[in-house]
């Protein structure tokens, strides 16, 4: 009976996949994954080890020359762990001026009089922050697996989230975007395709405050209303009252000006993709 045993266990453990094996091999002697936190850019993640910090330039959408942080870490396999950090409180200031020196003081692009786009469409630009950063990583030379929108437990954040396999070597990538007191968060782990998958790490964040406290909110929190909070449509109470910037006086609700669309409805906003001048 024993040696039946003994037989069955040998059986088993030569049945294990080279890359389970593999895997478990690797993962013997890694660091230690702890929470680190950045009093800074206000986060905390399960690194392993103290993270190496890079300053970087971003230029968001709408054209603002920003500057960023990136916390990496890595481990054999290569597993690589990052957190990109970029505070967008500075757009609203970077694209208002750039309005004022718009040569057609017309378009809503430069006055911020329509809809909520704001000048330079500062608004857009920090409330399209999230979708800005996932595009990116769907410019990369990947397969794409899943996006989603989710929300943080605990810090009830919003959160968009990816999966992709990168084709050059077919190691795997989970992303988490987070937007908070309009700072962008990109937290990004890779995973060699011989290895479990990630999501660990894109799954440890905690938030903070100014004040350095846990980012608790009640609720599920979105940033967009926080970027101007009591804002008002002044271009639609201009279109109400008779105002607007457009020929003839009156500018169509969120419109580039009073030209009315096919069938007589009012122009919608100005293009979305377009950008600002």
């Amino acid at each position: 009976m024993a040696a039946r045993i003994a037989l069955g266990v040998l059986l088993s453990l030569m049945s294990i996949s080279p890359a389970f094996a593999q895997a478990s091999r690797v993962g013997e002697g890694d660091g230690v994954f702890k929470m680190w936190e950045s009093k800074e850019d206000l986060f905390g993640a399960n690194f392993p080890g103290d993270p190496v910090k890079t300053d970087i330039n971003w230029e968001t959408e709408y054209g603002a020359k920003l500057t960023g942080h990136v916390y990496s870490a890595s481990l054999p396999g290569p597993r690589t762990y990052s957190m990109t950090v970029i505070n967008y409180n500075p757009v609203r200031q970077l694209l208002e001026a750039r309005a004022n020196a718009c040569p057609d003081q017309a378009d809503e692009r430069c006055t911020g009089h329509t809809s909520y786009s704001g000048r330079g469409y500062w608004k857009n630009d920090v409330r399209g922050a999230m979708i800005f950063a996932a595009a990116k990583f769907l410019r990369r030379d990947i397969t794409f697996g899943h996006y989603m929108w989710n929300y943080l437990g605990g810090g009830q954040m919003e959160v968009n989230e990816l999966q992709f396999v990168n084709n050059k070597d077919k190691s795997r990538t989970h992303v988490t975007i987070y937007m908070h007191h309009n700072i962008l968060y990109i937290m990004e782990e890779t995973a060699p395709a011989n290895f479990p998958p990630p999501g660990l790490f894109v799954q440890s964040v905690n938030l903070l405050h100014a004040d350095g406290g846990r980012g608790n909110h009640n609720g599920v929190y979105f940033n967009g209303p926080e970027v101007e909070p009591g804002e008002k449509n002044t271009g639609l109470e201009g279109f109400l009252n008779g105002r607007g910037a457009g020929p003839g006086g009156a500018q169509a609700p969120g419109g580039r000006g009073g030209a009315p669309a096919p069938g007589g409805a009012p122009a919608p906003g100005g293009a979305r993709g377009e950008a600002p001048r």
